[in-house]
């Protein structure tokens, strides 16, 4: 293994991980100035999604940071559960990140105050259909996705693939609910919607029979 090669992988996997944290932080604290604590799970919440699926996702949050913190200790202790990938397979993991990033803030951005880390509705709820959303109705999962994807290929690590694989079936199931709740609050409006866009990615609307 190329130490130095090692050492760019590793350090460029920091400063992406550190910058989505500010991201997220930052849109978490503008939440916590209008009374949503990200740090809290609203009990509407809680019986949405299950206790099983909050318990499964604050333990996969802090099995993230362990795993990140021994990166950053030693991450010889990491050596056993390395990946053999290419070089090139492990750059292409870091330019997908870097390219989630800006997406992200649009994400949050055009969601402004109806974004929250739980599965409710704040009084005066509106269907956000602009930005990316205009397109896609779950751009923030999409977007999480591509980034924790591309960390994983630039880790190289099982440690991080078990994580992020674990994290998007808890999330994708996730989706379910809330689009069932959505469907619920807003109805025939959140049914046509659903037609014109994709879950994950843009609909591309077939050509009809001449």
């Amino acid at each position: 293994m190329n130490v130095d090669v090692e050492s760019y992988f590793r350090a460029i996997f920091f400063i992406l991980f550190i910058l989505m944290m500010i991201i997220r932080a930052y849109y978490g604290f503008k939440a916590r100035r209008r009374g949503d604590s990200s740090w809290s799970v609203a009990n509407e919440s809680v019986d949405r999604e299950g206790q099983w699926s909050i318990f499964v996702r604050g333990f996969l949050f802090l099995y993230m940071l362990v795993v990140v913190v021994i990166y950053a200790i030693n991450p010889e202790w990491l050596v056993l559960f390395a990946i053999r990938l290419t070089h090139w397979s492990r750059w292409i993991g870091g330019f997908l990140s870097v390219l989630s990033l800006p997406f992200l803030v649009w994400v949050h951005h055009t969601l402004g105050e109806e974004w929250s880390t739980n599965l409710r509705f704040r009084e005066g709820h509106q269907l956000i259909t602009g930005g990316p959303y205009r397109w896609i109705r779950h751009p923030m999962y999409t977007v999480l996705f591509i980034f924790f994807i591309g960390l994983t290929l630039l880790s190289a690590n099982w440690l991080v693939f078990v994580l992020v694989a674990a994290s998007i079936v808890v999330l994708y199931r996730r989706i379910g609910i809330e689009e069932a709740m959505m469907i619920k609050n807003f109805g025939d409006e959140y049914r046509a919607y659903i037609m014109n866009t994709g879950r994950l990615f843009p609909k591309f609307a077939r050509k009809s029979k001449s």
